[in-house]
């Protein structure tokens, strides 16, 4: 009986050691198993954090390309792109795509006047106060009730974001900030708020912190609710883990960006496990603090190893019966255990997997959308430039274009539409867009396989055309390209005509940088837009000798009135019939420093082109103006006189208002005031030309037609315009020694006398053209046989002094 209990107590003991280290085996495995499942649940979600964020950085450099692509963005411009992103689909957590542009003091109010322009009358810079820079928020997407309240905030006033905007900046990265507060927050859910900055240069080429400082014109950037992005990454479960994500190396309530826990009270006090992963990444580095969760250890339809040992005391008669069970229990716990560890580590390698395949795929939609223009489908800007690098990398031989071509030598042709800006105007954008995509359609099937071919933005085109080592190919497909032009192109049911104009340009094999030769295909074009329409120009050094000679021209005129270099003079009109000074055309003359007197015909076009015109004109008006009141005022002559309106001028809706409050303000009567025009000047928009000019002689203003005769609509819209006087080109007055030249000025006064306007000859020099003039019946002539343009002062003399004008000039009006 002893024997056989202390074989029963020995089997008991026996059992109870096997059952204990069965129980160590078991929680020890389960342990290991749970470590195992909390590194891989921080990994997956340090992994999924980075992939997003590298996401959010292809969408902003993305976003980049579109301003480098386009310098003049519209609004819709920028809302078509962002719509194209599908922000709150692909990139969850974004509450806004922006860009913030740099704004000097002096300059803030024409920048905040120019946004109410645009359809925001209540814009202002915010917050309020002066600085000594600002960067508004210019453009902002999605424009709803949050962003609303970003619109037009200079994110420069603000410590955290400055401190980040400023090392994008000065390293050219992008940067991320600490946390903050955005100024989207306009409820009592509040989250913290990150910003992330991508720097637009002017430029490419930047050597240092100096150059990007002084090329920096903007940022583009991203702001995201922490929150939003963080549910957007791990949705809103999370597991088997809690995490907390600190901004640097604090672990405060201030540095905090993100906690999975909803509130104190469901915080574990004591969680098993704990880690701290550092993530790196533009220019910061959070730390994102693990906790594990019961779930972790314990999950639904578990058999607990603690009831195994309650079991196995229950008795030493069942015993065996239990060691048996506990065993199989435990083998099958651990094949449980392995079975639980390898389906999850299946399904989250599939979701990872899921999750890098969904990256991918918005990579390649983002690098389409970098590369490719959403309107025609072609090629765009950054693309092109990519092709040009290329070119320069392969050292200008075959490979580049793996199609045809193996004698090296390329050429670039830039193209745009001849007057598109009026077709957008009277037409509509939408069918200008739709003239842009039938035009990239019938380049992109008519050129050949070895042209690459893009739409730069706007109406310009530009083409690469490989194995032109002769440089004659370009040239023979500039010709083909003009062709393709003659029959007008189907707009949706709509046919439009329009013409192109073309620059050619070559890239040689010892030219060291292709972009050379894009800007020499692009001095060609503006040389062919400027000699009329459907023009192809191929670059040479006289080309580039002008372009050198207008950059001067334009740097020139920056300032140029401030500094006061511009003055007015003054040129009398003679009467035919007596002699007497009837008036006076103002001219404008430009005195520089350095370069001396600068003829009009060497800076007017530049001035018009570059918007100098508007401040100019304006000056001119009111100078004007002012000079007719003094010399009333002083006795010395109330004769007219006549100004030059330009293009942009008799383009604005606020002429009128413009020419009634100036001559309100110097107290001019209306008739003392005379307008000249050119024929060139009404070929944009006709008919709002003549609504003008009808405007102008309603008040009581006398209209001259300059130049008559030397433009395309002379005769078939004369009849049309509403104006006083014509005046006789100096080329026909010049030249009346010519038959044919006496022919077409006779032809322009009976013209003038059947519809009852006055002539003016201009550029009068010698007796004889006078005396024609006059017998044919010429009212009024202008030119140095009677007087050179004069400033003021000299003119009071010449009209003071009877003998200014010489016996022979007053023989032949007397």
């Amino acid at each position: 009986m002893k024997s056989a209990a202390l074989v029963v107590l020995a089997t008991a003991l026996g059992g109870a050691l096997a059952t204990y280290a069965a129980y160590e085996f078991a929680v020890k495995a389960e342990r290991m198993a749970a470590e195992q499942r909390f590194k891989f649940a921080r990994a997956e979600t340090v992994t999924a954090i980075e992939a997003r964020m590298r996401n959010y950085e292809s969408v902003l450099r993305s976003s980049n390309s579109v301003f480098e692509i386009n310098e003049d963005l519209t609004r819709q411009q920028w809302q078509d792109f962002t719509q194209g992103l599908q922000l709150h689909r692909n990139f969850p957590g974004t509450q806004a795509l922006g860009y913030s542009i740099w704004v000097s003091p002096e300059n803030k109010a024409a920048y905040e006047a120019s946004v109410r322009a645009d359809g925001f009358p209540d814009f202002k810079i915010k917050p309020d106060g002066p600085r000594e820079a600002y960067t508004s928020i210019t453009f902002i997407e999605p424009m709803d009730v949050r962003n609303r309240q970003a619109f037009g905030y200079d994110m420069w006033s603000q410590e955290t974001r400055r401190t980040a905007m400023s090392r994008a900046r000065d390293t050219g990265e992008i940067t991320i900030s600490g946390p903050v507060k955005l100024v989207q927050e306009i409820d009592s859910e509040v989250q913290a708020g990150i910003l992330m900055y991508l720097p637009h240069y002017t430029t490419s080429t930047l050597d240092d912190v100096v150059d990007r400082r002084a090329a920096n014109t903007g940022f583009v950037y991203g702001a995201f609710r922490m929150g939003d992005l963080m549910a957007g990454i791990i949705g809103s479960d999370l597991r088997d883990i809690e995490i907390e994500i600190f901004d640097t190396d604090g672990s405060d309530t201030a540095n905090s960006l993100y906690s999975s826990i909803e509130s104190e009270d469901t915080a574990q006090q004591n969680p098993q496990l704990t880690a701290t992963d550092a993530i790196t990444m533009y220019g910061r580095t959070w730390q994102m603090a693990s906790h594990s969760k019961p779930s972790l250890f314990a999950r639904a339809g578990d058999v607990g190893l603690g009831q195994a040992v309650v079991m196995a005391s229950a008795g030493a008669s069942l015993f065996v019966l239990i060691l048996v069970l506990l065993a199989l229990n435990t083998r099958r716990r651990a094949a449980e255990i392995a079975r639980r560890m390898t389906r999850d580590l299946d399904q989250r390698t599939e979701e990872l997997s899921a999750s890098l395949r969904r990256q991918v795929r918005i990579e390649d939609e983002l690098r389409s959308l970098v590369t490719t223009d959403t309107l025609t489908g072609l090629a765009n800007r950054s693309a092109f430039n990519v092709w040009l690098k290329e070119v320069g990398k392969q050292n200008h031989q075959s490979g580049v274009f793996p199609t045809k071509g193996t004698n090296g030598g390329y050429g670039i042709m830039m193209m745009d539409l001849d007057r598109f800006k009026t077709i957008n105007d009277t037409l509509g954008h939408m069918k200008g867009d739709e003239l842009l995509t039938a035009v990239g359609t019938k380049l992109k099937n008519e050129l050949p396989d070895t042209c690459k071919l893009a739409r730069l933005g706007g109406d310009e085109f530009a083409v690469i055309v490989a194995d032109d080592e002769d440089q004659t190919q370009s040239l023979e497909l500039a010709n083909r390209i003009r062709n393709l032009f003659s029959d007008p192109f189907d707009c949706d049911g709509r046919y439009i005509k329009t013409t192109c104009s073309i620059g050619v340009a070559y890239i040689s094999a010892d030219m060291p940088n292709p972009e050379r030769a894009m800007s020499q295909a692009d001095i060609a074009l503006y040389r062919a837009k400027d000699s009329g329409r459907g023009v192809i120009k191929v670059f040479d050094e006289t080309l580039e000798a002008e372009s050198i000679r207008r950059a001067t021209i334009e740097d020139a005129l920056d300032g140029a009135l401030a500094r006061r270099e511009f003055h007015l003079e003054f040129q009398p009109k003679i009467g035919s019939n007596g002699g007497s000074v009837v008036g006076a055309e103002v001219l404008l003359r430009w005195i520089h420093p350095d370069m001396g007197f600068i003829p009009p015909d060497m800076f007017i076009q530049t001035a018009e082109e570059t918007g100098y015109i508007e401040s100019i004109s304006a000056w001119i008006l009111d100078a004007t103006c002012k000079q007719i009141r003094t010399w009333m005022d002083n006795g010395v002559t109330d004769i007219p006189l006549a100004i030059n309106l330009s293009s942009q001028q008799l383009q604005s809706p606020e002429l009128i208002a413009t020419i009634t409050n100036t001559l309100r303000r110097h107290n001019i009567p209306p008739e003392k005031l005379e307008i000249e025009i050119t024929e060139s000047m009404l070929i944009d928009d006709f008919e709002q030309a003549c609504r003008r000019l009808k405007q102008l002689r309603e008040i009581g203003i006398k209209i001259a037609l300059d130049d008559f005769g030397t433009g395309y609509s002379s005769l078939s819209y004369l009849h049309k315009l509403q104006v006083d006087v014509l005046k006789i080109d100096r080329s026909f007055v010049g030249s009346l020694d010519t038959p044919q030249s006496k022919t077409i000025v006779q032809s322009i006064m009976t013209l003038a006398k059947t519809l009852d306007l006055s002539t003016v000859g201009e550029g009068v020099e010698t007796v004889e053209q006078a005396q024609f003039l006059r017998a044919n019946g010429c009212d009024e002539m202008q030119g140095w046989l009677f007087a050179k343009s004069l400033r003021a002062e000299d003119f009071e003399q010449w009209i003071a002094d009877s003998e200014a004008m010489s016996t022979a000039a007053k023989l032949a009006v007397v």
